[in-house]
This record gives structure tokens, sequence and C-alpha cells, in this order.
């Protein structure tokens, strides 16, 4: 990562120049996130708001880099980073925005004049949509606690939406019903259309001074709008004048092409009239009871084999829904397409599990065109699977095995339906991450290259935002004294391999198919010292210590005991220096060591050599011995013969 990377500190500072007051948190500027003040050192007007990401939802990338520019009645992204919590002891990473002319237009609902919607409303926010349009970028967080005010009169300024994934944090009823059925995190950027849509809402907020079907839960505003269309559905209580229900009326069509793009919403008399011709839903009187829903047409159909897959499944493979698609609602062709559908589940009986889920997704669009990816009870966008791996891994089981699924086995370019959102990202290039996908730890990994933003999970990383390898080295530097045994788990392993060079992926990956304890070691140990040497030039002496720890047993191999003594003393030193590279080369000396061992072996070759002259002169002395005291045997023998024969000469002589 480069240094000066929004990930990396500065002094303290976001981008070099911003610093978050977590003391000071502004209520109303976040649009239902949380925001504080920031302050901008290098502005004379330095006041800017910080919006806190979280751990679990990544902010939007794109938006981060393409809006570099300014614009008009919008709160543009400044510059994003990391910095500290309020407490000072947890680290959280902040987009850092303009400040919002005044407070948002939920603080005070009431009932706006047709006039004034047009100039201080539709006007501004629909250049806004233009300008992004141009730059092929969507908002989707238009709702009334996201849209400001300086003053009665004073045209509206559009808040951030950079700081969590698109429509993270929309009402169910400011969004389409194809986009509403999906979790959260499963709706994706979308289309500008979708911009035009939830702008159609707002203003009919504000005309009527209320949100339209407060009082219904997600689920039935869904069914109201598929029912009835979203218009009638959410106008059926709001009397307009003409012109205003038809401006409505095009804004709030369920077909994101029959909506007005926001170049002819700045003229809004031009389109007075402008009804685009479409063909009314085929409805039945015989209602289909599927999934606890009542079906009459087949919108209505397609959202209810969304519900239950078991028992959808049950309802195709038994002609249920065939036959009144045929007799109920009499369309024969879509009744015999369904058909061909069944039939080829039914010829292969051991398809798999995923047989039936993709029954239920062709059915699902091929009874609906619109409808988005249905699979296992769960619908999406496939542009929000990042989004949605990440909401998984969080926690959400359910969400986490349909992403599996989705990405593993590229569900998405199955799906027929995938061009029906003409300049909307399709899904994620899953061709690039191949390689995490088939490495160990396949899904926590492509969850790490997916979510760029996000930190690492991994256990006693926590209190900082490691996201990218030098927050990492500095996070270990940190947390190396309480490390016991090895020091790469299954997060970290995934960590290094997303967000590290092609090298590192390697190694990693040569490390999780090592079986032997030692060559895990080294291969540990040597990670650890190359990303030190790509990506923090700074020296570890904390984490130099742990390693110098894992090194001593290698110490011990070498057999001169002054060297050995002196290495010893040379590895605590250079783990005060704090730099792997010296540390493994002190133990990984090839020339050094292979000297030691032919030392030793000369050495053991003297001892042997000594050994066996030892033996020698042992026995040569054994003989030497044997020899003087036959000497000395002789000698005593002849001395007393001698003695004797003295004696008796003397006797004679007497």
């Amino acid at each position: 990562m480069a240094a000066d990377s929004p990930l990396t500190p500065s002094n303290g500072l976001i981008a070099g120049r911003y610093a978050v007051d977590t003391a000071q948190v502004l209520l109303d500027a976040g649009g239902g996130l949380t925001a504080y003040l920031a302050r901008d050192r290098l502005a004379a007007d330095g006041r800017r708001v910080a919006l806190a990401v979280s751990r679990d939802a990544s902010p939007r990338i794109r938006h981060l880099k393409l809006l570099t520019d300014g614009i008009d009645n919008l709160m543009t992204p400044l510059g994003h980073g990391p910095a500290l919590l309020p407490g000072g002891r947890t680290e959280g990473y902040f987009v850092i925005c303009s400040p919002p002319p005044g407070p948002p237009v939920s603080a005070s609902l009431h009932r706006w004049p047709e006039r004034a919607l047009i100039e201080l409303v539709l006007r501004p926010i629909a250049r806004v949509l233009e300008a992004l349009q141009g730059r092929k970028l969507t908002h989707r967080a238009i709702r009334p606690n996201n849209v400001f005010q300086a003053a009665p009169g004073q045209p509206v300024t559009l808040g951030a939406a950079w700081a969590a994934p698109a429509a993270m944090h929309q009402p169910g009823v400011f969004e389409s019903p194809y986009s509403a059925m999906c979790p959260p995190a499963g709706r994706g950027d979308g289309t500008i259309a979708d911009d035009v849509y939830a702008l159609g809402v707002l203003l009919l907020t504000l005309l009527t001074g209320k949100i339209p079907m407060a009082n219904l839960d997600d689920t039935s505003v869904i069914r109201w709008k598929l029912d009835l269309g979203s218009f009638l559905a959410l106008t059926r209580d709001s009397p307009q004048s003409g012109s205003f229900a038809d401006l409505l009326h095009g804004m709030l069509a369920d077909d994101p092409d029959h909506r007005p793009p926001p170049a002819q919403l700045l003229d809004p008399a031009a389109l007075r009239g402008r009804r685009l011709a479409t063909r009314p839903a085929r409805r039945t009187q015989q209602a289909l009871m599927l999934n606890d829903i009542a079906v009459y047409d087949a919108r209505m159909l397609a959202f209810a084999l969304l519900r239950d897959q078991k028992q959808s499944i049950q309802s195709l493979l038994n002609g249920m829904v065939t036959q009144w698609l045929r007799r109920g609602l009499g369309d024969a062709g879509l009744a015999a397409q369904i058909e061909d559908l069944v039939r080829g589940r039914m010829s292969e009986p051991k398809a798999g599990s995923r047989s039936d889920p993709l029954l239920i997704m062709h059915t699902i669009g091929a009874i609906n065109p619109r409808m988005p990816l249905c699979w296992r009870g769960i619908a999406l966008w496939p542009d929000a699977l990042p989004g949605l791996l990440a909401d998984g891994i969080a926690g959400d089981a359910s969400l986490l095995v349909a992403a599996e699924e989705l990405l593993v086995n590229d569900i998405a370019a199955d799906w027929s339906v995938a061009e029906m959102r003409q300049g909307s990202p399709g899904a994620p290039d899953i061709l690039a991450h191949r390689a995490l996908l088939g490495g160990p730890n396949g899904l926590l990994r492509l969850f790490y290259g997916l979510n760029p933003l996000l930190p690492c999970r991994a256990d006693g990383l926590t209190a900082a935002w490691v996201a990218d390898i030098p927050a990492l080295m500095r996070g270990l530097e940190r947390n190396a004294g309480k490390a016991a045994g090895s020091m790469i788990d299954l997060h970290l392993s995934a960590f290094i391999a997303a967000r590290a060079d092609r090298k590192a992926e390697m190694q990693v990956t040569s490390l999780a198919g090592m079986k032997n304890a030692d060559s895990i070691r080294q291969g540990e140990l040597a990670l650890l010292r190359d990303m030190q040497a790509r990506y923090h030039p700074d020296p570890v002496p904390a984490l130099a210590k742990w390693v110098a720890g894992r090194l001593r047993p290698d110490l011990a191999r070498w057999r001169n005991k002054p060297r050995r003594e002196a290495m010893e003393v040379r590895l605590e030193a250079l783990a005060q220096a704090g730099f792997l590279s010296n540390l493994l080369a002190l133990t990984d000396d090839a020339a050094a060591r292979a000297y030691d061992i032919a030392g030793a072996i000369r050495a053991a070759n003297e001892v042997t050599a000594i050994d066996a002259e030892a033996s020698r002169m042992e026995r040569s002395d054994a003989q030497r011995l044997a020899d003087a005291e036959r000497a000395g045997q002789a000698m005593v023998g002849g001395l007393g013969l001698s003695v004797l024969i003295l004696a008796a000469m003397s006797v004679l002589l007497r």
C-alpha cells in the first residue's frame, strides 16, 4: 500500500488534514448513520462531518474514488480513513463529507406547496442525479432524514450516501418493491432510475406532510405495491393535482425504463401527460393460495414462490402452479414455459442440492423478469454480493450460505435476467478473484478481497482498523507480547492472501499445506519477514522479540559453544533493533552453518583419533608393564640367588 494511502494515518489526521472530534456527535447530520464533527486543518472554515463506518458494512469504494470534485447541493466525500472512536482506545473508520446546510426535512415534516417542491426539491436533486449519472454512479439514500435545508425558501441539499452499502439504510417504502424485498445489504447500487423512484416518494412525503404507508411493515408495503402498482399503493390516500399526479406516476413506475431520467425532471411541465403505454397486468378472480399469499396475478405469484422454497417446489412439481396459470390466469404460454423448466428438473433427479433453488430462480425469472435474483428464499441484486457476503461473515448464516453458493458456482452468470438492470454494475468479477476462491479458506479470502476497506477480523486486532498490510504489521507489533504458538490464524492468512501481493498469497497457500511443525514455524517467520521488508520498513521490536523466541531452538543446534553463546547475544541485540530479516539471516546463514557442521565433524574425528591413540597407548602400557614385571621377577630371582651364593661361600670360607 502506498505511503499516501487513506488507510495509513498521518499524524492522527485523515487524508493528512481532517481531525475527527468524537466528543461532538452531530445527531441529525448522518442520515441515520452516526456522525461526528470533523475539522479541516487546511481550510479557514474547517467545519466538516465524519460519518462512522460499520465494521461489517463496507463503504462505497467507487464513489469515494470517483467523487473527487464537489457537486452543488450534495454532501460529497472529501476523504476517508481510520481515527480513534470515543474513549480513545478503539479505532474506527470515517468518511469525511462537506457539512449539511441545516437540519433534515424530517425534523419538522409539514406540507409543502407543489411549486416549492418543484423549485426547492425536485430540480436541485435532479441536477445532483444528473451529475452522478454522468459519472456512472448512483445515490441510493434519498429519504427525509438525509435531505437537508438551510432555511425555508432555500434549495435542499442531498445528504451523504458513501459510508455504507447502497440503500442499506433505506426504508422499504422508498424503494421499489423489487429492491425492498432484498435484505438491506443485498439491494445493490442499482441505476439512477432507483434514485428517481426514491425522489418520487420523497416528493409525495413532503406534499402530504407524512411518510406514506408508515403504519405497514416492509412485507405489507411490498405486497401492496405488487398488487396495485407503486403509484396507486402510495397515493391511494393522498390527493394531488393532475400535473403533479402525472409527475409522480412516471417517477413511481414499477418498470424502471418508464421512469423519467433526471434531465427530464428539470422541466416538469414537459412531463405533463407523459404516461408510457403499459399493458395492465393480467389478473384473475380465482386466487391461488401459495405460501399464505392470495395470488391474483403473475407478479404476486413470483413473490409468493420466493417466500418458501420447499412449498414452492411441491407446488411446481405437482402442477398446481401451471394449472392455475393455464386455467385461472389464462396464460398458456407462460404455463408451458414453466412446465419445460419443471421437466428439466425432473429429468435430472440427482442433479444435486442446487437443482431445486435453480428451478425456483429460473421460474421466478420467467414469471416476472423484473424480479431480482432469488436464491433459497433470499432476493438480491448480483452487484450487492460483496455486501451480502460481509453480512454473512458477520453472523447471518443464511446469507453466508447463499452468498457462498452464488459466488463459488457463479450462479449470477446463469441468471437469465441479469441484463434487466441496464447500466448497473453486474455481479462482482469473480474471475479476477478466482485464485482467492480456490485457495485455502477461499470464502474468507473472497470476503477480504471484495471488501477491501473492511478490517481484519482476527482475534486481538479488533482495537484497530486493520485494513491493509502496513496496518497489520502495526497490529502484530502491538499484540506480539500476547502471542503464544503460531501467530498466523485463519483470518490472518485469508487477510494476507487477499490484501498483500501475489508472492505473499503463494506463501500463505504453501503454509496452509505444511504438516511438519518445524516447516510451519519457518514458513510463518519467513512470511512475517517478507511482509516487513515490503510493506513496513520501520522496526518492530516487540514482534522481533517474539520471533527471536521462535528462533532459539535453531541456535541450540549450533555445536560450537563460544559461537552459539555469541549468537545468542547477537540475537538479543537484533531483536531490540526490530528488523526480522536480520534475525532470520543470523540463523539462516548457510555458509556459517556448514562451517559449524564441518567443524563439528572435524572435532568428532579428532576426538575419535585421540580416543584411538589413548586406547593404543593403554594397550602399549599394559605390555610394557608385563615385560617390566617379568624383568623385575628375573632380577629379583637373580638377586636372591646371588645372595644365597654369597651366603654359602661365606659359610665355606670360614
